[in-house]
């Protein structure tokens, strides 16, 4: 296990909004690989925004791949940034971009995506 900044328990107490998105690593195909397919990923951010504030992971090589985070937080890069990273496959660091993935989808602009939908085919 590894943590970095805030965890879910603190955020409460401090009365800091927060966001949790969780990536299991039971998906990941390095962790299947190497027959360690257990633990998570779970990155607390500021309510609509990239920003990281904490982070937890538990699993295999968790030390190594918080080190990813640290870096990200020291220098205010949020989630968006390590989603555009290249991340080796097949490794454990993906993990760190598919919870940046998954951070991303709960917050795609529905309302637009629909919108453009509708203009691209109107065109057709």
């Amino acid at each position: 296990m590894a943590r970095v900044g805030l965890n879910e328990l603190e955020a409460k107490e401090r009365n800091i909004p927060c966001e949790v998105t969780h990536y299991g690593i039971d998906d990941l195909d390095r962790a299947i690989a190497d027959s360690e397919a257990h633990g998570f990923v779970k990155v607390l951010t500021a309510p609509g925004k990239d920003r990281i504030l904490g982070v937890t992971i538990v699993g295999e090589h968790a030390g190594d791949l918080i080190a990813e985070y640290v870096l990200a937080m020291r220098h205010g890069i949020g989630l968006n940034k390590i989603l555009g990273t290249i991340h080796i496959y097949p490794t454990l660091a993906e993990a760190n971009k598919y919870v940046a993935g998954n951070w991303k989808k709960a917050h795609a602009p529905v309302k637009l995506l629909e919108w453009v939908g509708r203009f691209h085919r109107w065109r057709l």
